[in-house]
């Protein structure tokens, strides 16, 4: 697929082909729009008028990628030009434009009948790949019931065909900071591409809690998952060149990485459509396979080990030298068509024994001195980075052993601690605040014009920075520089850590009185888990809604609070059982649907109306900051919780928020609506409910609970979120691109941040007073196919 800007100008011309003489026509005030479809053989003209780099001459397809390329026609009242650029994202991972002049050349690609295999999967890749795969929904907060079903039906696949997954995940960043700009770089184009999401434009963004929900699904899968202390790429391949087999992910840094088992690109992994070897009931996934010995055979055969050289040259995300100081390397292209490119360069270092002779002719093209000792510097480096020892986490894996090789400051923790991060236990950050003193936040689609929703839920990550830190300084106050957004730009301040009475050591050996103490008062909330009279799996919700209404900035109307409350007992009554933390079967289920199962309590028919809804929901823009807030104040809570050892029941993270299904709620909340009517002919859900708000005021003030309790004001046609429907058959499938300028009207919003707490959060029993004691490719021959065994 591939991304084209879309440029309109009015043109009152009939319909006919577009050629250079209209060129005059084109305005300078065009508005630039995005549109998407497949590209084929359609050739292109280029007129030098709307692109420096365009070609003269027609073309097909198959161009340099770094030029632009221009289709023009005319439509009724409408004049179209449709430019083509293929420049890498910001956010792309490993060697930029790699994958696709791999998945270009079919000769390094080979088709193969997967099965009967182990696999080390790049988890973080994988959850990404699955959320935005699956058309999920992004703009209103994310639908996690949808997504643990995705990834319970691919490993059950997996399963179908005897394929054995070791999942790694990316823990922490790495403490060299060799990384740090691109991962700086990655976070300011996650907040455009929200900002943009947010305002209906079409972007990937993940919602918040997607790999909560994908660590938990594992282990209720009882998949081998392993979260590592730093980046999984080299982790990853290290180990399936240990145990002789694949590593599946969409990074294209593992195209360089010389791994025995080779590399499975996952957008060429057919996990949905398992197939059926003729008469046999064996089971395999097709797949495209790929290995270093491939590549090198059809360059010649050129030296393996100068592939490194080549993916630092073009650069990743650890190397980015100045590409002015090389030769063009599109001359020693051999390829006609796009990606000169690379195989340019790739030509290039053939011609060289090793890598020694290459460096050494690249240095012979660079006058500058201290450029050649940079370049000198770099290369070495990334030589450094592609060469595979015997991996730190195989005794994980087969022994359940601790990662070894950690930082300092990472080697003093309990062997308890450490095997529960590995397990994916606790929160990665965690990991960055004790090795870095930094954290880089994410962010959901909310009003970039107010001030970020992570700082309703600091006051929360501050006592999680002074439960780890606080045996790690002597000074009297630590800090923690947080990099959140302001307004539209990346920013970072410190914030001061909250210390407690709680030593890390021996955290977990602390009474769980004392532990609940802690996550209570840093949840400002007084009643014990077992006062709130609502099922253990929704306490965490009620004690993170409760400090939501406290906090939230700004104040969240009363009928979203009505609405997450309705959506808490939809997700409770929906739960499958089959996906339950306690079942005991040690396999891959595959995933039913699982309303009015539990307990065969029913879910109302009229919430099961609004979920099975396909209509478009407009996005409400107050809504979405207010859930935004909520939903980082669960994340954090979260974190909290396992840090404490978990003195509040884990929940079931899928079935807490579905945000297509409140937004929804909250659409007849404002025809007038009640959350009773809602739930009416259901006497237990309607009971759930009551419990849940009951729970929830307690812990609220009087004119708190008054205006929570105030009637909904129903809604105008004129005052219904909505977004504007198109004016006519053109606009329908245009979506509008970014402004590179910032709103003028954002120059009034206020983003001053947040007050920071500095109290000493204290073991205390102030609450006991309280109420706390009340009660791939389709033409490949089916002689390229083979068995994977």
């Amino acid at each position: 697929m591939a991304q084209l800007q879309v440029v309109l100008s009015q043109a009152k011309t009939p319909w006919k082909p577009f050629t250079d003489k209209h060129s005059s026509q084109l305005s300078c005030s065009l508005t630039v729009l995005e549109f998407r479809f497949p590209l084929c053989d359609a050739q292109f003209r280029f007129p030098s008028c709307l692109h420096k780099q365009a070609p003269r001459a027609d073309t097909r397809r198959n161009t340099d990628a770094q030029a632009a390329r221009a289709l023009f026609f005319i439509l009724p009242a409408k004049q179209v030009c449709i430019l083509l650029s293929e420049t890498p994202k910001v956010g792309a991972m490993g060697v930029q434009g790699l994958k696709s002049y791999m998945e270009g050349n079919n000769d390094v690609l080979k088709r193969r009948c997967f099965r009967n295999s182990n696999v080390i999967i790049d988890g973080s890749n994988l959850y990404y790949s699955l959320y935005f795969h699956s058309h999920l929904d992004q703009a209103h907060g994310g639908e996690y019931e949808a997504f643990e079903k995705v990834v319970s039906r691919f490993f059950a696949n997996l399963r179908m065909c005897k394929i054995k997954p070791y999942v790694v995940l990316d823990g922490g960043d790495d403490i060299s900071d060799k990384k740090f700009d691109t991962l700086k770089k990655r976070a300011q184009d996650r907040i455009k591409r929200t900002d943009a999401l947010s305002k209906g434009r079409r972007r990937e963004v993940l919602p918040i809690l997607v790999k909560n929900v994908f660590k938990q699904v594992l282990r209720k899968l009882k998949v081998p998952v392993i979260q590592c202390v730093a980046e999984a790429d080299w982790e990853a391949a290290a180990l399936a060149n240990e145990w002789n087999c694949p590593v599946l992910s969409n990074d294209s840094d593992f195209f360089i990485f010389d791994i025995k088992g080779g590399f499975l690109p996952l957008s060429d992994f057919h996990w949905k459509k398992v197939k059926s070897i003729k008469q046999s009931d064996k089971k395999y996934i097709l797949a495209s396979w790929y290995s270093v010995s491939n590549l090198c055979r059809t360059l010649n055969c050129m030296n393996k080990h100068l592939l490194p050289i080549f993916a630092t040259i073009l650069g990743n995300d650890y190397a980015h030298l100045d590409k002015t100081m090389f030769p063009n390397w599109t001359k020693f292209s051999l390829n006609p068509g796009g990606n000169r490119n690379i195989d340019g360069l790739l030509r290039w270092l053939s011609c060289h024994k090793g890598p020694k002779d290459a460096i050494k002719a690249l240095r012979g093209t660079i006058t500058n001195p201290r450029d050649s000792a940079t370049v000198l510097k770099v290369l070495k480096e990334g030589l450094q980075e592609y060469c595979l020892t015997p991996s730190s986490i195989a005794p994980f894996f087969m022994r359940g052993e601790p990662q070894s090789n950690l930082p300092r400051p990472l080697q003093s923790l309990p062997e308890c601690f450490l095997k529960a991060l590995g397990e994916g236990k606790l929160n990665s950050i965690l990991l960055d605040v004790l090795t870095l003193h930094r954290v880089t936040l994410n962010f959901s689609v909310q009003d970039f014009s107010l001030c970020s929703n992570n700082l309703t839920s600091r006051p929360i990550r501050q006592v999680i920075y002074g439960l780890m830190l606080q045996a790690a300084a002597e000074e009297e106050q630590y800090e923690v520089e947080e990099y959140d957004r302001q307004g539209l730009m990346l920013t970072s301040s410190k914030v001061p850590a909250i210390p407690t009475n709680l030593q890390l050591d021996t955290l977990w050996e602390t009474p769980q009185n004392l532990r609940l103490e802690v996550f209570m008062d840093a949840l400002c909330v007084s009643q014990a888990p077992d006062e709130l009279l609502v099922p253990a799996t929704l306490q965490l919700a009620v004690y993170v809604t409760c400090y939501w209404l406290k906090r939230a900035q700004p104040e969240p109307r009363p009928e979203f609070f009505w609405a997450l409350l309705v959506g808490l007992v939809y997700g409770e009554l929906s739960r499958d059982p089959l996906t339950e933390k306690d079942q005991t079967s040690n396999s891959y289920l595959p995933y039913r649907t699982g309303i009015g199962m539990v307990l065969g309590k029913e879910v109302p028919k009229r919430l099961k109306n609004l979920k099975s809804r396909k209509e478009e929901t407009p996005l409400d823009l107050e809504a979405a900051h207010a859930y935004s807030q909520w939903q980082g104040s669960l994340r954090d809570s979260i974190c909290l919780c396992q840090l404490l050892n978990n003195p509040v029941p884990e929940p079931e993270y899928a079935w807490l928020y579905s945000g297509l299904f409140l937004y929804r709620v909250i659409t007849e909340m404002s025809r007038g609506i009640t959350p009773e009517s809602l739930l009416a002919g259901a006497p237990h859900a309607l009971h759930l409910y009551q419990e849940l708000r009951e729970a929830v005021e307690r812990e609220l003030d009087e004119d708190l609970v008054r205006r929570m309790r105030a009637k909904v004001k129903r809604a105008q046609p004129s005052e219904r979120p909505a977004h504007q429907e198109p004016t006519d058959d053109i606009s329908k499938y245009l979506i509008y691109e970014d402004n590179d300028e910032e709103d003028p009207r954002r120059g009034k919003a206020d983003f001053q941040d947040a007050e920071i707490f500095e109290q000493k959060c204290l073991l205390r029993t102030r609450h006991k007073a309280k109420s706390r004691t009340s009660k791939r490719d389709p033409k490949a021959k089916k002689s390229e196919h083979s068995y994977w065994e």
